[in-house]
């Protein structure tokens, strides 16, 4: 890889100390409308972690008709000594801050503030779906005048720069859209008018920061709504924006279609490039590039070949804060690839009321949990045997190995890895692997003996040479709760098990391997009929992870049958149940697959305790069966206690 990456580049006014951006986004560590200590430790992290420009706090809200508890009220004067805390933190490390500045308009709710929404014309979004105030004239006024005071306190708040936020949320961008601006006044009618407001209140900025102070906008190349504007259009509006904006940052789509904006694994990394590239062909200013980029070496292609000036990542930043700076002294196989399944870092707001990422336990607790390479080597090295391979025992014996003792890791089969090694077996899934890979990766690099094929079953085990013992066993799906030979659970038949032409598979796992293995059998040419008592299949996934799974059953033929049950299973139909009418449709079904719960494997654990008084622990799913970010989690914590 060439230096490019790592070279310096200048925007507007400011030298940015090398080409990588950490792109702006929610944390949810706000509180009470302000950025807090929990902020400061998370952008300073990923400072720390060697990455050029920081754009955050994000979505700094410019006036109160778009109160929301999750973003910063960059209008408040209150939030100016908060952001120079942010400020000091990272540029102790070198790294530049930007703020966002944002309106949420028509897509958001009027939930939090009790009171209307605001966009330019009364047109519902998708996402928010209320029903907005279409802006008066004294409104857009107030509108403009709250972005410029903002922007004044980011400057005052020391911060370098700042991007108003025109991508695929917020009131700017549905001035800019032909489906979400209606008017016919001087701020509607025609691509001039409804780039207006976005010109106007750059120049009302200006006023209030100057010309050297770097603006730049964040702008959605294509809408990819019905009514909504392509990259033709886009087009236009760049040729229209206020001469003095200093950058662009690349954006697709809109909230509404946030399966694509911030897109799961189903999407190819890099998949929006060709947006980005065609943009900086016409643009004189540096262009961003965003969109599923995890790996720096392909990164610096993009910049050698011309089709950015940064490179913008996300969630590979949340997945490895340390990824620029293990980039640029060689450690490429130390980083923790993103994986894209947007479980902690989309999920986790909405789920844990913060940010973070299934792979790293620290991202999103910086307050909380001390970076490993700050924690001293233990003073009592502990002799420890991991039983299992899974992602809980690799994640503790990585952490213990770190911290200074002395661990040897059995796992039974040939390879690490565990339930996620089923998982992949689902075409779209199987970046998931990239989650054991992370962690092997990171395993092989420390001296931590790891012997495959050796399974520990309690009477072969002599405890005595262990100071430790820790169990990471994991767990099994469960049998289906109905007999018959043609009855199959979803593990079986992911790893080989054969069934009929005609297959119902039912859900009753709720999550991916459900929806996963009726798209695998229709891959593979099977009829499949799929059955979930919910609204729809997979309906506990994250939710940008619903859409792709939902098209692609659509694509293959598989009819899904919701709000039902299935029954029973004889002579070749499922009884297929309404769970609200209790009427019963037979259904024709060579083979029933069901994707059932999962049960902890605890029997070697229980054994331990009653063989031996060396102490016995245990992670992950042995404990109970949960999702993966809590065993690596479960793994990571007890190494940092032992």
């Amino acid at each position: 890889m060439s230096d490019l990456l790592f070279t310096p580049r200048r925007i507007g006014s400011v030298r940015i100390p090398n080409r990588t951006v950490f792109l702006a986004h929610e944390t949810g560590f706000a509180e009470d409308g302000l950025p807090t200590e929990r902020d400061a430790a998370y952008y300073e992290a990923r400072a720390r972690g060697g990455v050029g420009l920081i754009i955050g706090p994000s979505s700094m809200l410019v006036h109160p008709s778009a109160s929301n508890p999750m973003y910063a009220s960059g209008y408040d004067p209150e939030v100016v000594p908060r952001l120079r805390m942010i400020a000091d933190a990272c540029h102790e490390h070198g790294t530049k801050v930007f703020a966002q500045l944002q309106h949420t308009g028509g897509e958001d709710t009027g939930d939090h503030a009790m009171r209307e929404t605001w966009a330019p014309s009364a047109v519902p979004s998708g996402f928010g779906y209320e029903m907005p105030k279409r802006m008066e004239h004294d409104d857009i006024e107030e509108v403009k005048l709250g972005f410029a005071r903002t922007a004044e306190h980011v400057k005052r708040g020391g911060l370098d720069g700042l991007e108003l936020k025109a991508g695929h949320d917020g009131l700017l961008r549905q001035f800019l859209s032909p489906k979400y601006n209606t008017r016919e006044d001087e701020y509607g009618g025609d691509v001039e008018g409804r780039v207006r407001l976005l010109n106007e209140v750059i120049e009302a900025i200006r006023d209030r920061v100057g010309e050297e102070f770097p603006v730049g906008v964040r702008l959605t190349f294509d809408e990819m709504e019905q009514g909504g504007y392509d990259y033709d259009y886009a087009v236009e509006v760049m040729r229209r924006l206020h001469p003095s904006v200093d950058f662009i940052d690349s954006d697709i789509a809109t909230i509404s279609k946030l399966h694509v904006t911030d897109a799961p694994m189903h999407a190819p990394l890099g998949y929006t490039e060709e947006y980005y590239g065609a943009a900086r062909s016409m643009l004189d200013v540096p262009v961003i590039a965003a969109g599923r980029i995890n790996d720096l070496s392909k990164a610096n292609d993009v910049l050698e070949e011309g089709r950015a000036d940064f490179i913008g990542m996300c969630r590979q930043l949340i997945a490895d804060a340390d990824t620029v700076r293990k980039a640029k002294r060689g450690d490429d196989s130390e980083i923790t690839h993103c994986i894209a399944c947007n479980q902690n870092c989309l999920g986790g707001i909405h789920t844990k009321g913060h940010v973070g990422c299934i792979q790293t336990p620290r991202s999103g607790r910086e307050t909380e949990l001390e970076h490993v390479e700050d924690l001293p080597e233990t003073s009592d090295a502990k002799d420890v045997l991991v039983v299992g391979g899974g992602p809980a025992g690799m994640s503790f014996a990585v952490t213990a190995a770190d911290l200074g003792h002395r661990v040897t890791l059995r796992e039974k089969s040939a390879e690490l890895g565990g339930q996620v090694n089923i998982a992949t077996e689902i075409e779209s899934r199987r970046e998931y692997g990239d989650v054991v890979r992370n962690l092997r990766n990171r395993l092989l690099e420390r001296d931590v003996r790891v012997e495959r094929n050796s399974e520990v079953t309690g009477d072969d085990l002599d405890a005595a040479q262990w100071d430790e013992i820790v169990v990471a066993t994991g767990a099994r799906e469960q049998s289906p709760p109905l007999p018959g030979d043609d009855v199959h659970r979803s593990w079986d038949v992911l790893q080989g098990a054969e069934v009929g032409e005609r297959v119902v598979v039912f859900d009753e796992n709720k999550h991916a391997a459900g929806v996963g293995t009726a798209e695998h059998l229709a891959k593979q040419g099977h009829d499949v009929t799929m059955v979930t008592t919910s609204y729809h299949p997979g309906d506990r996934l994250e939710g940008t992870n619903v859409p792709p799974f939902l098209e692609s059953l659509h694509e293959h033929g598989v009819e899904v049958v919701e709000h039902a049950t299935v029954v029973g299973f004889d002579d070749g139909h499922a009884q297929v149940m309404n769970v609200y009418s209790q009427d019963v449709t037979p259904t024709p079904a060579d083979s029933l697959v069901v994707a059932n719960r999962r049960e902890s494997r605890t029997g070697l654990a229980d054994h331990l305790r009653e063989a031996t008084d060396v102490p016995v622990r245990t992670v992950g799913d042995c404990v109970a069966p949960r999702l993966v970010d809590k065993a690596i989690y479960d793994g990571e914590t007890l190494a940092r206690e032992l």
